[in-house]
Parts: structure tokens; sequence; C-alpha cells
């Protein structure tokens, strides 16, 4: 498996966890910041090369935090995604890069080796990563953004993988998705409700292990 770097999503408001106090990725879970689960889970991918996280002026204590830990971050707007994606891969290295959210702290090192291989066995120059809503909804989180797909409703978790030239040229990128059947791509973390499952998740993950 050819390795490919990661940019990290960190810089929105986050603004559905207001009534928590402190910036998002910083929250913590089972005594820990938020990202860092899903620093931890890159980490431990033997697909990953560098790792990046894109921050921007909503989260000045988590650049800092990265900073200290040595993580590369990347100052972007943090009010368009789109064009904060642009920036961001603009300064990422590998042909492919794999996007993912600090806000989904289930991921596992395995998860995401399972990502890279389907966008290498796929044609697609941007593979989007899908869970069916049903699962979502077990874990009794909220769906956020739902399609259909193959007659069945999904839920699309942030994370892709995407051709980084082709990006940066502008070019309309031919999409694909995967379909995931697994829970630790169910669950983003923007309410306390979700955030108290993702402790109860990461638990039964400890006791079972």
């Amino acid at each position: 498996m050819d390795a490919i770097d990661v940019l990290v999503t960190a810089g929105g408001q986050g603004s559905r966890m207001r009534n928590i106090p402190g910036e998002k990725p910083l929250v913590h879970i089972l005594g820990r910041p938020m990202i860092d689960h899903v620093l931890d889970a890159l980490r431990c991918s033997e697909g990953v090369n560098n790792i990046y996280v894109s921050v921007s002026e909503n989260v000045p204590l988590t650049e800092k935090y990265l900073q200290k830990a040595n993580v590369r971050t990347i100052m972007t707007s943090g009010n368009n995604y789109v064009a904060d994606l642009q920036k961001a891969l603009a300064e990422v290295t590998s042909t492919s890069v794999l996007i993912c959210p600090a806000d989904l702290p289930l991921i596992t090192a395995e998860g995401i080796e399972l990502i890279q291989t389907h966008f290498n066995r796929s044609q697609f120059e941007s593979l989007s990563v899908a869970v069916p809503s049903n699962i979502v909804k077990s874990i009794r989180a909220i769906p956020s953004y739902t399609l259909e797909l193959d007659d069945r409703e999904v839920v699309l978790c942030g994370v892709s993988v995407v051709d980084r030239d082709l990006m940066l040229s502008g070019k309309t990128l031919e999409q694909g998705f995967v379909v995931v059947n697994d829970e630790q791509f169910a669950l983003n973390v923007n309410t306390p409700d979700e955030l108290d499952r993702a402790e109860e998740l990461l638990n039964r993950r400890k006791s079972l292990n």
C-alpha cells in the first residue's frame, strides 16, 4: 500500500457544541482531546505518511496545542469549506490525500487502511465514505447529510480520498462512494449527547480488547 498524506479538518466553528466549554477539537473524550483519538489512529496506520491539520481563527487554542505537539498545521479561513480545502491541499505533497474530520473519534487505523484499499482499487478521482443511516441511528447519533445510494439511505461521514493534483487544477473530479457498515464511521461528534455516546462506545471497545 502506497503511503499518502492525511489532512485532518479542524477549523470549523463547532456551533452545535457551544454549550460545552472550549474548542470542539479539544473537548475531552475519556480524558483526552477528541482530535487526539483521530491522530492516534492515523499514526498507527501503515498507509499514512505526513499528517496535516487545517485550523483557523475559530480554534486558536487547538492550533497552539497541535504546534506544541509537533503536528503540522495549515491556517485557513474556517468560513468556506471548499476554499479552505483547496488552500490546505496546496500545502500537502502526496498525489492522493485522505481527508478526515477531527470529530470522528471512533475511527481506527484498520478503518483508515480499509478506505485506502478501496480508493486504490477504484477508478475514481474522489472517493467519499458513507455509512447506512440505520447504523448511525442504531448508535443514537443524528444523521447529518444523507443521500440515496443503490436504493438505501446513507450518511456521509466526511472521510474521503482525493487526487490532489486534479482537485487543485479546478477540474470536476469523478466521484465515487464506498458504503461501510461500521460504526467507527458513523459518529461525528456535533452535540453533547453525541459526545457522551462516543465515550460509551470507546469504553465498550476497551472492555472488549
